[in-house]
């Protein structure tokens, strides 16, 4: 059946109507971007009232541009109905979180401000909302807010507001309970007493739907409004009645927020706050107080705004973008949501174990030995199926050193620390170490390792033994016969691996520096030839081979040495999660991608409480198009290793990315770049999201500082050429596709089709379609953007192009069928 068209919009399906119209999820067919399309009710009105009506409600909401209001597009006319064209914004409207229960108090705060940060930009320009309630706020999967539909909205001029709404009366006269209140003042649970007296709405009366909205954030109920009660006690009620006390309801509410939410509740206006920008101070303060920001990431974040200095800090746009960007997570991360994805498993973190050795003394051990050592024991302690473990690795950013275990678990959220130190003399090892309970704050195990030599498996099988004996004795953790014991490793071998593992993550997660992969790789070689049967010694050597050919640092040799790697590691450890996980992206660049989706599909059965495992089914969900399918997928991930957000929100920019949604997609950049101003990857994101915008110049700028840095970084060079070709400055382009470019493409799907995107733009159809096609054969799948991506414009027509599209959407269409019957089967 054809679909229905309006414009260059193409209608999906139907999502909803109100008192101003019916609502569609469309198709912008021009841009290739998903939207909300309003058509709005014809009533009584006519064509050209119906025009005046909708060229007010756009002019108005389009001149708000806040990251807490809805982007408005367009707005026109055909066959005599008006539609407006909005931002598309997924995720789920406050009515349906507050439908769940209580919101948290780090949720509420964090929705408090955004809220009032997008009314206060709408008041500052003369607009309020008229009919701000929570079916009009919207919350995005990642924690930001969006105050939707301005359709009710106002000038605050009285002459512009006639000039807009030329049936309003030029006095106010006063309303008797009736249907005009929605069809003219809001709806009515969420008016302001005084509404009711002059049918006239104001920056008071949105502070008091604005109280409303906090008010069942907090207690998941309305202070006046019964579904069952008649509507004119609902008024009388909002008339006359106080609001029953907050803290009755939920005890644990700080007195100084309920006493917040009361005074935007008072009956007077002029007893209310002054503006919403009061009300966004109060609860930015009251965040400091209760030092909620630091949950998210360390430092002094938010807590500088409630100053006069912080107030003119957040003038900078890029400020108010970190300012919202924390607030964003804080919502996402505490969402009673994210504790689905990881509900009845219990997480633990393994902190790194700190040296009492004196650095540089005889004996003295490698600066990262203690992440090595934690992230052995965490490998360990990831076998058991109902225990999610944060690797110490991912907490190189946090300064664990400068706070106490207990507070690092509950910075992590996480259920349990497993915390540690050791010391290595003349006369042996000494290890300590503790389990410690985050929510109950005590200690739940605890012990000590003295030996002559030191044994990395005595030591792993002995603390692990008895963190699942503990934890099982306490019945937190299913029986399911983990005990683990091994043969021992002897004392030089036990510390040559854990300086490799050392090394390895130093490359991965600091360095990226050639000399630490190549010492990685002698020190995996000389372990596996000293205890040829030592399966981690052979997945890390798999993992460091694969590293020389994804940053373009070697060519297939390491491909298939990376293999044998891992089928030696495989045969002698079968549930190896590292090494059937690391396979998978061997199997990826070498364009094996149904052997890699099955090695998917088992590891998601087999190892789901593991968070690496769902970022890398993300990744490959989103190379073969399945963008809402990766999105789970990397919420998932976030969820149970909330200390690798920054690496999963620039996964999701990307795939905001293909489906131009620019505007979340850098929403998603700004927030990693809050916690990880340097992090090459979402700065590499960042450039591209300005190549994407026309800021050409500035993308340039942005992807040439990557470089700079890391030179070894080859992923950004043909975003680099891209760049200066649209330019005009083609040999400038022409000097960035180096050999490295080429061989790192060879070995790298996304890799290649960046290559061919290059080429496709600089005219050079030969090239283009070889890495195109060299792209595909990697197993980079991706035919919703490859089918739309503007940069491939001038192939259009192209018989080759078109046949390899063509044979790339059957490909998709199988790839979609597939991934359905494996994700329907794993939720089973």
């Amino acid at each position: 059946m054809k679909r229905r068209v309006i414009g260059h919009y193409e209608f999906i399906r139907k999502i909803g109507a109100g008192g101003s119209g019916v609502v569609y999820l469309a198709n912008d067919m021009l841009l290739q971007r998903p939207v909300v399309l309003k058509l709005l009710k014809r009533g009584a009105l006519t064509p050209e009232q119906m025009r005046t009506t909708q060229l007010r409600e756009a002019r108005l909401a389009s001149a708000i541009d806040h990251l807490n209001v809805c982007a408005i597009y367009d707005v026109g006319e055909e066959d005599d109905e008006a539609y407006i064209v909005m931002q598309y914004i997924p995720g789920k409207s406050l009515d349906k979180v507050i439908a769940a229960g209580p919101a948290s108090l780090q949720v509420l705060l964090s929705i408090g401000i955004q809220v009032s940060d997008g009314l206060s930009a709408a008041h500052q320009i003369g607009i309020f909302h008229r009919d701000l309630k929570p079916a009009n706020v919207m919350l995005t999967e990642g924690g930001l807010v969006k105050i939707l539909d301005f359709g009710l909205a106002r000038r605050l001029n009285n002459v512009e507001e006639a000039e807009f709404d030329p049936s309003a009366p030029a006095t106010p006269a006063p309303l008797t309970p009736s249907a005009t209140y929605t069809a003219r003042g809001g709806t009515v649970a969420y008016m302001a007493p005084e509404q009711f007296v002059t049918g006239q709405s104001s920056v008071q009366s949105d502070i008091f739907a604005l109280g409303l909205i906090l008010y069942e954030l907090a207690s998941g109920r309305h202070p006046f409004h019964r579904p069952d009660a008649p509507e004119f006690q609902s008024i009388r009620a909002v008339q006359f009645a106080d609001p029953p006390s907050l803290r009755q309801i939920v005890p644990t509410l700080p007195v100084e927020l309920e006493s917040v939410i009361l005074r935007c509740l008072e009956k007077q206006p002029s007893a209310r706050y002054s503006s919403a920008a009061d009300v966004r101070e109060a609860l930015r303060t009251l965040m400091k107080t209760l030092q909620l920001d630091s949950v998210v990431m360390p430092g002094d974040t938010v807590a500088h705004h409630g100053s006069p200095q912080g107030r003119l800090q957040l003038e900078s746009p890029e400020e108010e973008k970190r300012t919202t960007g924390i607030l964003s997570m804080l919502a996402e991360r505490f969402r009673e949501s994210s504790a689905a994805a990881v509900g009845k498993q219990n997480t633990i973190v393994v902190l790194p174990f700190v040296n009492f050795g004196t650095p540089g003394a005889p004996g003295d051990v490698a600066p990262l030995y203690g992440y090595a050592l934690a992230d052995a024991i965490a490998a360990r302690l990831a076998r058991m199926p109902s225990l999610v473990v944060r690797p110490s690795s991912s907490l190189m950013t946090v300064p664990t050193q400068q706070l106490d275990p207990l507070s690092i678990g509950k910075k992590l959220l996480v259920h349990f620390v497993l915390a540690g130190n050791f010391l290595r003399s003349n006369d042996g090892f000494d290890l300590n170490w503790q389990l410690l309970d985050v929510p109950g704050q005590s200690v739940r195990a605890g012990g000590s390792i003295n030996v002559a030599s030191f044994d990395l498996i005595s030591v792993q099988t002995e603390i692990c033994n008895e963190v699942f004996a503990t934890l099982q004795g306490f019945g937190d953790l299913q029986n399911d016969g983990s005990r683990v014991s091994t043969t021992s490793l002897s004392e030089d071998l036990s510390e040559e691996y854990l300086q490799a593992r050392a090394v390895l993550s130093s490359f991965m997660s600091r360095t990226g520096s050639r000399d630490d992969l190549n010492r990685a790789r002698e020190l995996f070689e000389s372990v596996v030839k000293q205890d040829d049967d030592y399966a981690p010694g052979w997945s890390g050597l798999g993992i460091t081979h694969l590293q020389y050919a994804r940053h373009g640092l070697g060519g297939q040799m390491h491909v298939l040495e990376a293999r044998r790697a891992f089928e030696k590691a495989l045969k002698l450890d079968p549930g190896s999660v590292e090494a059937n996980l690391y396979r998978v992206y061997m199997l990826l660049s070498r364009g094996e991608k149904e052997s890699a989706r099955h090695g998917i599909e088992n590891l998601l059965q087999t190892a789901g409480n593991d968070w690496n495992v769902h970022m890398v089914a993300g990744m490959t969900l989103r190379i073969d198009g399945m963008y809402e399918e990766a999105l789970d997928q990397f919420n998932t991930s976030l969820h149970m290793n909330p200390s690798n957000a920054a690496l999963i929100y620039n996964h999701r920019a990307r795939v905001y990315q293909y489906q131009n949604q620019l505007e979340l997609a850098g929403d998603e950049i700004d927030k990693g770049l809050t916690l990880e101003p340097r992090q090459p990857l979402l700065r590499i994101s960042k450039g591209y999201q300005e190549m994407r915008l026309g800021d050409l110049s500035k993308a340039v700028a942005t992807l040439e500082a990557v470089v700079r840095e890391d030179d070894t970084m080859r992923i950004v060079y043909p975003t680099i050429a891209l760049c200066y070709v649209q330019l005009g400055e083609r040999n400038k382009a022409a000097s960035f596709i180096v050999d490295e470019t080429l061989s790192a493409a060879e070995a790298d799907s996304e890799m290649a089709y960046r290559l061919a995107t290059y080429f496709a733009v600089d005219g050079d159809e030969s090239e283009a379609l070889h890495w195109l096609r060299r792209a595909i054969y990697l197993g980079n799948e991706n035919y919703p953007w490859f089918s739309i991506n503007p940069a491939w414009k001038k192939l259009s027509g192209h018989g080759d192009f078109e046949r390899i599209l063509e044979d790339l959407k059957k490909s998709y269409r199988r790839n979609q069928k597939n991934w359905r019957r494996l994700l329907a089967q794993i939720r089973k």
